[in-house]
Order: structure tokens, then sequence, then C-alpha cells
């Protein structure tokens, strides 16, 4: 019997990658001895330059990036990313202990901060997790999109009935908010449910929710 083919429209998910930048080739390597290991593959760069021309920032992963590089810092680097809109999970190593770059690299978002030299499990916890968050990380964001594309398909009025069950009004008060009749309202609100793809009134409001947190949109 043949395999199942992809669903159409359905991407295939590509292997995760680790990208190392470090202009000390035994780290490049010992992480990659080590990655090898884990069957997880990676990209050794020694400049931040040619790593950011190699970069697929769609594909999954994490970057372990060495704060002190010959042509940019690792900090340099960082904001570069975050001016791409990479979402890279990253791993910062560094051969000093610099304490304020730590921190400042920390609230950018990075994932982890080692010193060198660092045991070989630490830097393999570091990965594994950066890996793990960079997976629910993008498994939201597609969770956030496929809300906003059920939100796209709704009518201007529709949006409206939806707001108001989201705040708890029963189809009564939502009739008498829009000027509407309770039958009207009953459809608008069969409508939402079926286009928002939502079995029930706690999915539905989980969902819109959710989509408003990432927006900033209030309650």
């Amino acid at each position: 019997m043949p395999a199942p083919s992809n669903p159409p429209h359905s991407p295939v998910q590509q292997e995760p990658l680790v990208y190392v930048v470090d202009d000390e080739p035994p780290v490049v390597e010992l992480i990659r001895t080590l990655c090898h290991d884990l069957q997880v593959p990676v990209a050794g760069f020694s400049a931040a330059r040619e790593f950011l021309a190699a970069l697929e920032p769609a594909r999954p992963g994490c970057l372990v990036l060495d704060l002190r590089l010959p042509d940019m810092s690792g900090i340099e680097l960082l904001e570069k990313l975050r001016q791409l809109g990479s979402t890279q999970t990253i791993v910062f190593i560094s051969g000093n202990a610099e304490i304020e770059h730590a921190v400042r690299a920390m609230k950018m978002g990075v994932h982890d901060f080692l010193e060198k030299p660092f045991s070989n499990q630490a830097i393999v916890d570091a990965i594994l997790s950066a890996l793990a968050r960079d997976r629910r990380n993008r498994e939201t964001r597609g969770e956030l999109a496929d809300i906003a594309r059920r939100i796209a398909r709704l009518t201007r009025r529709e949006r409206q009935v939806m707001d108001l069950v989201v705040r708890g009004l029963v189809n009564k008060e939502i009739a008498a908010e829009l000027a509407l009749s309770t039958k009207t309202v009953e459809v608008y609100r069969a409508n939402v449910m079926a286009k928002m793809e939502a079995r029930s009134l706690a999915e539905l409001v989980r969902a819109v929710m959710q989509y408003r947190g990432e927006h900033g949109e209030g309650a």
C-alpha cells in the first residue's frame, strides 16, 4: 500500500539545524561532534557576515553564538538579527566573564549564556533546551497565524458579535447592543463558530484571548 502523501498546502517540516558562530575551530568541531551524537546537523561559521549570508530564517533550530567575533561582536550580530526580524533561539558563549554583556543579551531575549570552558553536558543541555524552545515558539506562531486567518474570514458584523460573545453577553443582550433581533444574532453567532472552527464557547474565547494577547489588544 503506498504511503499517504502530504495534504495539499502542507509544508514539509525541515529537520532542525544548529548554527555555530565562533572563530575558534575546536569549539565548532566539539559542538559538531556532540550534535552528531544527537543526530542534529550543525553549520559552523567563523564570522558573523559569513553566517548571515547562509542563514535560513524559516528553518527550525538554534544559534550558538560567541560573544567575540572578528568582524562584529555577538551583541551587534544579535541586534542585526532582531532588525531582520529573525526569531532564532540563541545560546551565547563567551571566554570572558562579561556580566554587562550577558545581562544585555538576556534582556534582548537570548535563551542561555555559557562561559568558556563549558562542559560537554552543559552545552548539550543548552542546545536541547534551545531547540525545544524554538519548537514551542514555532508552534505558537503557527497557531496564531491560523487564528488570524480565521478572524480575517469574519464580516464586520460577525466580528462585532464575536467580540460581544467573548465579553460574556448572551444572545438577548447582544441583540439589544447591536439593535438586531435575537434570531439574527443566533445566525451571526453560528457563522462565527463555523468560521472560527470553534467546537465550544470556551474554545472560541481561548482563541480570541490568545490572538489579543499577542497583538496587545484589550479584552
